[in-house]
Protein backbone atom coordinates (compact mmCIF):
# COMPACT_ATOMS: atom_id res chain seq x y z
CA UNK A 1 0.00 0.00 0.00
CA UNK A 2 1.04 3.77 -0.91
CA UNK A 3 3.26 5.24 1.76
CA UNK A 4 0.96 8.47 0.86
CA UNK A 5 -2.46 6.39 1.99
CA UNK A 6 -0.63 6.28 5.61
CA UNK A 7 0.30 10.34 5.73
CA UNK A 8 -3.11 11.01 4.81
CA UNK A 9 -4.32 8.41 7.51
CA UNK A 10 -1.84 10.33 9.92
CA UNK A 11 -2.69 13.77 8.93
CA UNK A 12 -6.55 12.54 10.07
CA UNK A 13 -6.42 9.92 12.23
CA UNK A 14 -4.75 10.54 15.03
CA UNK A 15 -5.77 8.16 18.09
CA UNK A 16 -5.40 10.12 21.37
CA UNK A 17 -5.22 6.82 23.46
CA UNK A 18 -3.27 3.78 23.35
CA UNK A 19 -5.02 1.06 22.30
CA UNK A 20 -7.14 -1.48 25.15
CA UNK A 21 -5.48 -4.93 24.43
CA UNK A 22 -1.97 -3.23 24.49
CA UNK A 23 -2.29 -1.96 27.77
CA UNK A 24 -3.65 -5.04 29.33
CA UNK A 25 -0.80 -7.20 27.55
CA UNK A 26 1.46 -4.73 29.00
CA UNK A 27 0.38 -4.30 32.25
CA UNK A 28 -0.18 -8.29 32.68
CA UNK A 29 2.87 -9.27 31.50
CA UNK A 30 5.69 -6.45 32.33
CA UNK A 31 6.14 -4.38 36.08
CA UNK A 32 6.03 -0.94 36.03
CA UNK A 33 8.26 0.52 35.59
CA UNK A 34 10.21 -2.13 33.44
CA UNK A 35 14.04 -2.32 34.46
CA UNK A 36 16.44 0.72 32.85
CA UNK A 37 17.65 0.11 29.36
CA UNK A 38 14.64 -2.40 28.40
CA UNK A 39 13.16 -2.32 24.79
CA UNK A 40 10.11 -2.32 22.83
CA UNK A 41 9.13 -2.95 19.23
CA UNK A 42 6.22 -0.86 18.32
CA UNK A 43 5.99 -2.21 14.70
CA UNK A 44 3.56 0.04 13.09
CA UNK A 45 3.61 2.78 15.23
CA UNK A 46 1.46 5.24 13.64
CA UNK A 47 1.03 8.42 15.15
CA UNK A 48 3.05 7.23 18.46
CA UNK A 49 -0.55 7.04 20.83
CA UNK A 50 1.16 3.06 21.90
CA UNK A 51 4.50 4.54 21.46
CA UNK A 52 3.72 6.92 24.54
CA UNK A 53 2.43 4.06 26.43
CA UNK A 54 5.39 2.19 26.22
CA UNK A 55 7.79 4.95 27.28
CA UNK A 56 5.57 5.77 30.14
CA UNK A 57 5.70 1.97 31.54
CA UNK A 58 9.77 3.00 31.02
CA UNK A 59 10.44 1.05 28.35
CA UNK A 60 13.12 2.99 25.40
CA UNK A 61 11.01 2.27 22.37
CA UNK A 62 11.75 1.91 18.39
CA UNK A 63 8.74 2.95 16.37
CA UNK A 64 8.70 1.45 12.98
CA UNK A 65 6.51 2.56 10.00
CA UNK A 66 5.81 3.55 6.62
CA UNK A 67 4.75 6.95 7.30
CA UNK A 68 6.92 9.68 7.55
CA UNK A 69 4.06 11.69 8.92
CA UNK A 70 3.18 9.52 11.10
CA UNK A 71 6.56 8.92 12.66
CA UNK A 72 7.15 12.94 12.65
CA UNK A 73 3.90 12.61 14.53
CA UNK A 74 5.06 10.40 16.96
CA UNK A 75 8.78 12.03 17.79
CA UNK A 76 6.53 15.21 18.78
CA UNK A 77 4.36 13.19 21.27
CA UNK A 78 7.35 11.36 22.97
CA UNK A 79 9.81 14.51 22.91
CA UNK A 80 8.78 15.67 26.65
CA UNK A 81 9.64 11.82 27.98
CA UNK A 82 12.77 10.21 29.50
CA UNK A 83 14.05 7.26 27.71
CA UNK A 84 15.20 6.81 24.11
CA UNK A 85 12.80 6.58 21.23
CA UNK A 86 14.50 5.36 18.16
CA UNK A 87 11.99 5.55 14.59
CA UNK A 88 11.97 3.72 11.63
CA UNK A 89 10.78 4.44 8.21
CA UNK A 90 10.04 1.19 6.64
CA UNK A 91 7.27 -1.02 4.86
CA UNK A 92 6.15 -4.42 7.05
CA UNK A 93 9.02 -6.88 5.06
CA UNK A 94 11.86 -4.25 4.87
CA UNK A 95 12.31 -3.28 9.09
CA UNK A 96 15.79 -4.38 10.14
CA UNK A 97 16.25 -4.08 13.94
CA UNK A 98 18.68 -5.88 16.40
CA UNK A 99 17.76 -9.67 16.76
CA UNK A 100 17.51 -10.61 20.50
CA UNK A 101 16.95 -7.12 21.91
CA UNK A 102 13.48 -6.90 22.58
CA UNK A 103 11.38 -7.23 25.65
CA UNK A 104 8.06 -6.36 24.20
CA UNK A 105 7.00 -6.33 20.45
CA UNK A 106 3.66 -4.85 19.44
CA UNK A 107 1.89 -4.36 16.49
CA UNK A 108 -1.44 -3.36 15.89
CA UNK A 109 -3.73 -3.11 12.88
CA UNK A 110 -0.50 -3.85 10.31
CA UNK A 111 -0.68 -7.10 9.27
CA UNK A 112 -3.89 -6.79 8.06
CA UNK A 113 -2.99 -3.53 6.06
CA UNK A 114 0.07 -4.70 5.01
CA UNK A 115 -0.97 -8.51 3.48
CA UNK A 116 -0.30 -12.01 3.80
CA UNK A 117 3.06 -12.06 2.29
CA UNK A 118 4.76 -9.18 3.53
CA UNK A 119 3.37 -10.32 6.93
CA UNK A 120 5.38 -13.73 6.53
CA UNK A 121 8.82 -11.92 6.39
CA UNK A 122 7.74 -9.36 9.29
CA UNK A 123 6.53 -11.91 11.83
CA UNK A 124 9.65 -13.96 11.89
CA UNK A 125 11.89 -11.13 11.84
CA UNK A 126 9.59 -10.08 14.68
CA UNK A 127 9.81 -13.11 16.49
CA UNK A 128 13.95 -13.01 15.92
CA UNK A 129 14.05 -9.73 17.86
CA UNK A 130 12.95 -11.12 20.87
CA UNK A 131 15.23 -11.69 23.51
CA UNK A 132 15.23 -14.68 25.54
CA UNK A 133 11.70 -13.91 27.86
CA UNK A 134 10.16 -11.43 25.44
CA UNK A 135 6.87 -11.09 24.33
CA UNK A 136 5.01 -10.05 21.32
CA UNK A 137 1.49 -8.93 20.76
CA UNK A 138 0.10 -8.92 17.23
CA UNK A 139 -3.36 -7.68 16.34
CA UNK A 140 -4.90 -7.49 12.93
CA UNK A 141 -8.33 -7.94 11.56
CA UNK A 142 -9.72 -11.71 10.26
CA UNK A 143 -12.45 -13.07 7.30
CA UNK A 144 -15.48 -11.33 8.06
CA UNK A 145 -14.66 -8.09 9.05
CA UNK A 146 -16.48 -5.12 8.06
CA UNK A 147 -13.48 -3.40 7.84
CA UNK A 148 -12.33 -5.36 4.59
CA UNK A 149 -15.39 -4.25 2.56
CA UNK A 150 -16.23 -1.26 4.63
CA UNK A 151 -13.07 0.95 4.01
CA UNK A 152 -11.95 -0.52 0.70
CA UNK A 153 -8.94 2.91 0.41
CA UNK A 154 -6.75 0.58 2.91
CA UNK A 155 -6.98 -2.75 1.38
CA UNK A 156 -7.43 -4.59 4.07
CA UNK A 157 -6.31 -8.42 4.50
CA UNK A 158 -9.11 -10.65 6.79
CA UNK A 159 -7.01 -13.48 7.68
CA UNK A 160 -7.80 -17.27 7.55
CA UNK A 161 -7.21 -19.09 10.66
CA UNK A 162 -4.94 -21.15 8.24
CA UNK A 163 -3.20 -18.25 7.06
CA UNK A 164 -2.57 -17.37 10.77
CA UNK A 165 -1.31 -20.07 11.82
CA UNK A 166 1.02 -20.23 8.79
CA UNK A 167 2.52 -16.83 10.04
CA UNK A 168 3.62 -18.67 13.42
CA UNK A 169 7.08 -20.94 13.11
CA UNK A 170 6.79 -22.46 16.95
CA UNK A 171 10.73 -23.27 16.60
CA UNK A 172 12.17 -24.08 20.08
CA UNK A 173 11.77 -21.94 22.60
CA UNK A 174 8.81 -19.90 21.18
CA UNK A 175 5.11 -20.54 22.21
CA UNK A 176 2.02 -18.83 20.77
CA UNK A 177 -1.68 -18.61 21.86
CA UNK A 178 -3.94 -17.99 18.71
CA UNK A 179 -7.38 -16.39 20.12
CA UNK A 180 -10.19 -13.92 18.30
CA UNK A 181 -11.58 -10.89 19.96
CA UNK A 182 -15.28 -9.98 18.15
CA UNK A 183 -16.82 -6.36 18.77
CA UNK A 184 -20.44 -6.08 17.79
CA UNK A 185 -22.35 -2.85 16.54
CA UNK A 186 -25.77 -1.53 15.36
CA UNK A 187 -27.64 -4.83 17.11
CA UNK A 188 -24.99 -7.53 15.81
CA UNK A 189 -25.42 -6.18 12.45
CA UNK A 190 -21.73 -4.70 12.02
CA UNK A 191 -18.99 -7.17 12.97
CA UNK A 192 -15.34 -6.59 13.79
CA UNK A 193 -13.34 -9.41 14.18
CA UNK A 194 -9.53 -9.05 15.81
CA UNK A 195 -7.05 -12.03 15.74
CA UNK A 196 -5.10 -11.89 19.43
CA UNK A 197 -2.40 -13.40 19.05
CA UNK A 198 0.40 -13.51 21.63
CA UNK A 199 4.31 -14.92 21.28
CA UNK A 200 6.25 -15.75 23.66
CA UNK A 201 9.96 -16.56 23.42
CA UNK A 202 11.68 -18.34 26.29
Amino acid sequence: MSAAIWDQWNENQIPRFPREKVVQFVLSNFTTPVAPGTWALDLGCGSGADALFLMERGFNVTGVDGSSIGLANTQALVAQMPGTLNVQQACLSQFEVPAKTYACAISVGVLDAAGIDEARIAVPRLVDALRPGGKALLIFAGEGDFRIAGVPELSLHGYSRREVESLIVLEYGVSAWIDTCTTTFQNNVTRQIDWIVTIAKR
